[in-house]
This record gives C-alpha cells, structure tokens and sequence, in this order.
C-alpha cells in the first residue's frame, strides 16, 4: 500500500490531561485497553482537519499510539478499509452506501464536510455549470463521487453530455493540470487541489476563477440548504462494536477540531501542512472553501439521504440500487 504515516504517541501529562477536559468520554475510551489506533485520511479538506485535530493533542486519549496516515488513492483506501487493516477511514459518503449496499460491515460515523468541490475557470468570473456548453472540462474519478456529481449537476441544468467535451483525468491533479496547461477550460477539482490551481494560475499570469460550487447544486435539486455531504469518516462494525467510546470520542474530538480550524485557518493550516505534504498558505486559502464540519452520521442521515435520493434517480447503481437502512448510520 502506497501511503505516508505518521505514528502519534502521549506526549506530556499536560497535553492529555487538557485533551481529557476537551473530549471527557475517552476516560471510557482508554480503559477499553485500546493500545493502537489506526485510520486513514485524504490529501483533500477532511485531511486538513484531522491533522488539525492531531497537532492540538485531540486525537492523543484515544489509544496509547494513534496511527493516521494519508490515503493516496481510492483503491489504495478501498484495500486498507475491506482487509480490515484499517477499520477507520475517510471516504466519499457515496463510496460509503455503495459497499454498505453490497455487504460490507460498515457505519459512517461522522460526514466532515458539507461540500469541498467547485468550478476553476478560466476566463469566466462566477462560472456556472449552464456556462458550460461547447466547453472543454476536466473531471476527476470520473466513474466515481467527483463524476456522479457533475452528471447530477448536469442533469439539473439540461445539459446532455454531447453538448460539453468532458476529459476524463485520473486524478484530482491532473484535472487541474489540465486546466493550467490549457488542455480545458474548466476542471472540477476539490479543495486544496482547486486553490492549488489558482495559485499557480495567478503565478503564471493566467485568469482563472472560482465558479459554482458543487455544494450550491445540490442544494438546488433538493430544494433545501446549500449541502453537499461529501466525505464521511467510516468504520468497520466489528471496531464499531468493539471500542463505541473511542468512536464517540473521535467525534467529540473532531467537533472541537472543527471549531477551532474554522476560526483560525492559518492556525490550522501550518498545523496540517507537515501530514499533508503541502504549503501552509495554501491550505489556508483551501479552509473557507473546504466547508468542514464533524457531524455525527444521526443527526447528518437527512442531507446523506438528500444526496443519495439524487444518486438513485440518476442512476440507482451508482449506491447499490437502495436507500441504505438505518444500520449505515452509527453515531
């Protein structure tokens, strides 16, 4: 498996004990014995936080050793997630209801993010995906979460794809590449990949800009609130079962991460810029638009079924050809 780790141990009696006051439930959480804590993130806005969380001791009372690392492609976390190496991990919500739907001993136990993917154009201020005919656009995972949502998207507007050219990238920077090298004209890339791209746009002289964001159609085609519950933290049901004070401790580790991110994004970003392997300046540009948040999987189960009614109408394969019962939501 291809991947980066950083392995956190206790640091001072003085980090657990303010870590303990923030997050009381990991009392239970250590005398479960759990000795080592593994899970996964992206390089994308839910990374962001949960190296955050890390770098503020927040993660420390979970387990003896908390052991996060950074997934470098989905089959790589698909790998990690099945064997059950890993028994926690971010994945895109759609991910999370298509292996539920197809058997798989799983429960979301967070959504981290209310939407952190957007139009990059160039030469169009405020573009949106009804400017988007006759143009040249580059999207990312294409057969996956990145892809469905640009077909939705399309679908919303009346767009058939034979109007548009769509360059099928395989990775999320290659899709930004693409628009740099002006080989498109729009690409539909995530946070901090889309930052990422303006930023060197702006060096080069180019005249890119943000457009529509993925998080403001979908809260066009259901009728409610700007939300896009892209990303969820998900665990197996065996360590669900096995450690349910670790899991609520993470989240109520995370909830406070996610409040203090927010508020002070530098702080944030040169906290996350070591485990990401990127520029402090530029995941702080990425936080306003990464719209991260810790929302246990209960309360969020309304907005994920929001987006998965969307998916199902599209096409129903595309989440396993069901709304997923209430065994998919653990918190």
């Amino acid at each position: 498996m291809s991947y980066s780790t950083v392995n956190l141990t206790r640091r001072t009696a003085l980090a657990g004990a303010a870590a303990l006051i923030a997050v009381p439930s990991v009392i239970r959480a250590s005398n479960k014995g759990l000795e080592r804590l593994v899970l996964q993130a992206p390089r994308s806005g839910p990374g962001i936080l949960l190296a955050h969380a890390e770098a503020r001791g927040l993660l420390e009372p979970l387990a003896d050793e908390v052991d996060l690392s950074v997934w470098t492609t989905p089959d790589d976390m698909r790998a990690g997630f099945v064997s059950g190496k890993v028994p926690l991990t971010v994945m895109s919500s759609q991910g999370a209801a298509s292996l539920y739907n197809k058997g798989l001993d799983l429960e979301i136990v967070s959504v981290l993010t209310d939407g952190h993917c957007g139009l990059i154009a160039r030469g169009i201020k405020g573009c949106s995906v009804a400017d988007l005919r006759g143009k040249k656009i580059a999207v990312p995972s294409i057969n996956g979460f990145t892809g469905h949502m640009f077909r939705l998207a399309l679908r919303y507007y009346g767009i058939a794809e034979d109007e548009l050219e769509i360059l099928a990238a395989a990775t999320k920077m290659e899709g930004a590449q693409l628009l740099l090298a002006g080989r498109a004209e729009v690409a539909l890339v995530p946070e901090p990949v889309a930052s990422a791209a303006l930023m060197k746009g702006k060096a080069q002289g180019q005249d890119l800009y943000r457009g529509e964001q993925m998080r403001d159609v979908m809260g066009k085609i259901t009728g409610t609130e700007p939300s896009l519950p892209q990303a969820s933290l998900v665990a197996r049901k065996g360590f669900a079962a096995a450690y349910p004070d670790v899991l609520s401790a993470l989240q109520a580790a995370l909830a406070e991460a996610t409040i203090s991110l927010n508020a002070d994004p530098a702080a944030a970003a040169a906290d996350a810029a070591p485990f990401l392997e990127r520029k402090a300046a530029l995941l702080e540009m990425a936080i306003p638009y990464a719209n991260l948040n810790a929302q246990a999987a209960i309360e969020a189960r309304p907005k994920l079924e929001a987006l998965y009614t969307a998916l199902l109408e599209a096409d129903a394969k595309i989440i396993g050809g069901r709304m997923p019962d209430a065994g998919l939501y653990g918190l």
